[in-house]
């Protein structure tokens, strides 16, 4: 409630600037025009008695003009009572209604149906619809009764005293007045309301574009540090995964492969950074594709083995016969995706023990089975009141955590969001120095093993195929170079889009590899070029995107690529696509 005004206040004005909004505002003044009307038609009444000597109206006019101007005065200094004051202007008004009609002129004149109009306009503008409706009622229900007991003039031994000219016709004249302002006042506070909403729906468009439009430069960032960062990774695991091949001593494998888990480490702190990216802004969609679940969940734990080793704890996998068995269709990189995070986070905050990864059948019908992962570790522990904190972005339980451990709190934020894609949660249990456990449940639908494409235990050579590599980067060329010599495939290299749809012409190639950044004719314009030709050998060829940006998936495809290969290339991911191209050749 705000302040009262001093009682010496009768600036309506000073009033008014002490309420928020424009309705209030309005209210105010339509509760003060009536008073002030009212105050103007009491001293006609008590004027006109005096001059047309009519004793019995002198009290009401009297009792009404000092009613009025106490009411008044208290709207001026109490404006935020508001309410207060238009019920009792409300129920006078209804007073005055009843008494003229069963005692004063015994009939329905003119005064009396603008009196009922006023109460009903003034209940529904200062009030609101509810009361307006109670008070509707009570002022019509004494016309009501009027009519239906003669329509006249009530038979009754009193006589008739209405108020006599010209007070009457000031009176009449008044209340017109009366009814006009209300209407004004609230229309205009309604009329400036709307100017006022679509002054700001214009204001909200256009800071809705501004946020779109850094929304979009924020993107744009992303994928040009994506591209700026993931291109001189590419060359570190590139070469430190050909090195590591050689035949080295034991001292020159173990620093490789610390060199190899740092940029792998980066590489991943920049696809979490991404990933939080497109899930704010709602990119982020599963595919569908049938894996082995087992399979899967067992590879992510042999990669993280080797972390585990390093601090010298135990990675355990425990499951049953009937997952080993199972075969779903999800989304199997970004189930991993989840099992990295949980997995990793626990091996990080773990010194000593064990983490272990438990996988539990809980529902198995015809179609589809509901699987709990949990990931249990002996390590530091969380406290309860920090349970919801560390799945907020860039959070971490406590705040020595970074310094002591390292990370940025990106983690579980993205495993919380990416199993909302799966109609999952994560769930905790952890108390400090205990240990924690992570778990979810997701339904997955089944498939049979035979749709299942299962990885050959024996690898395809690829040494028949010729690939055409167009990338402008030298250091990335060389690495390229060497990976494809490695997998024993004979390469052509060229340093830019015109080069490419040049030597496309010139060659038969099994495949086309095209970084999609290059000076001139870029990865797109080049497919586009090459889509086009006449010939069919040309036009049909098959095209694999080179990449440093993970936002361009969609735009792949939808601009004629058959596939793409993001930066940084492990051996691994190149060999899976040259293997595609490999069985589209023997077909």
């Amino acid at each position: 409630m705000s302040t009262p005004l001093p009682i010496t206040n009768w600036s309506l004005r000073r009033a008014l600037q002490t309420l928020p909004g424009l309705f209030e505002r309005a209210r105010v003044r339509i509760i003060f025009i009536l008073l002030a009307f009212a105050v103007a038609k009491a001293l006609s009444v008590v004027g006109v008695s005096l001059y047309k000597d009519q004793p019995e109206q002198m009290p009401r006019g009297i009792a009404a003009l000092v009613c009025y101007i106490i009411l008044m005065k208290a709207l001026l200094s109490y404006p935020s009572r508001l309410r207060l004051f238009s019920h009792i202007m409300l129920v006078a008004g209804l007073v005055l209604i009843w008494s003229n009609i069963f005692v004063y002129t015994l009939t329905i004149n003119l005064i009396t149906l603008q009196f009922v109009f006023m109460a009903i306009l003034g209940s529904f503008y200062t009030l609101g619809s509810r009361a307006g409706i109670i008070y509707t009622f009570l002022s019509v229900l004494p016309v009501m009764i009027f009519i239906f007991m003669g329509g006249d003039r009530l038979p009754t031994a009193s006589t008739a005293t209405e108020l006599a000219s010209p007070g009457f016709e000031i009176m009449a004249t008044l209340n017109f007045l009366t009814i006009a302002f209300a209407h004004y006042y609230f229309f205009k506070a309604f009329d400036s309301n709307i100017k006022e909403k679509e002054k700001l729906n214009a204001q909200l468009l256009v800071s809705a574009a501004e946020a779109q439009k850094v929304a979009e430069t924020r993107t744009n960032f992303l994928a040009t540090m994506s591209h700026e960062l993931r291109t001189p990774l590419n060359s570190v695991i590139g070469l430190t995964e050909l090195m590591s091949d050689d035949q080295r001593d034991q001292p020159q494998k173990e620093n490789l492969d610390i060199l190899r888990n740092s940029a792998l480490d980066l590489l991943s702190l920049i696809n979490n950074i991404l990933d939080i990216n497109k899930l704010d802004s709602g990119k982020l969609q599963l595919e569908n594709v049938p894996f082995p679940l087992y399979q899967l969940i067992n590879n992510v734990c042999s990669v993280l083995k080797v972390k585990a080793r390093d601090k010298q704890l135990d990675l355990v996998l425990e499951t049953d016969d009937a997952i080993k068995d199972l075969h779903v269709v999800s989304d199997p990189t970004r189930l991993s995706q989840v099992l990295y995070n949980l997995v990793g986070n626990a091996i990080k905050f773990t010194e000593k023990g064990s983490v272990t990864v438990h996988i539990e059948l809980v529902q198995l019908t015809s179609d589809h089975a509901e699987v709990l992962i949990s990931i249990a570790d002996t390590g530091i522990g969380i406290h309860p009141d920090r349970h919801l904190r560390i799945f907020d972005t860039f959070t971490q339980a406590e705040a020595n955590t970074t310094r002591k451990y390292g990370g940025t709190g990106l983690g579980l934020s993205i495993v919380q969001q990416v199993l909302s894609l799966f109609n999952s949660g994560i769930e905790l249990e952890s108390k400090p120095g205990e240990g924690s456990n992570f778990f979810f449940r997701i339904m997955f639908q089944t498939v049979s093993a035979s749709r299942v494409e299962d990885i050959p235990a024996k690898q395809n050579s690829l040494d028949h195929l010729r690939i055409l590599v167009a990338e402008d980067n030298d250091v990335n060329k060389l690495v390229l170079q060497q990976q494809l010599d490695n997998l024993k495939v004979r390469s052509v290299m060229v340093a830019d889009g015109k080069a490419a749809y040049d030597a496309c012409m010139a060659g038969d190639y099994d495949a086309v590899l095209l970084d999609l950044d290059m000076p001139g004719w870029d990865g797109y314009e080049t497919t586009k070029q090459i889509r086009s030709h006449n010939d069919p050998g040309v036009s049909n060829a098959y095209l694999i995107a080179f990449t440093a940006s993970v936002s361009e998936e969609k735009q792949i495809i939808e601009n004629g690529f058959n596939d793409f290969l993001y930066k940084p290339v492990s051996m691994k991911d190149l060999r899976q696509k040259l293997e595609k191209v490999a069985l589209r050749h023997s077909a």
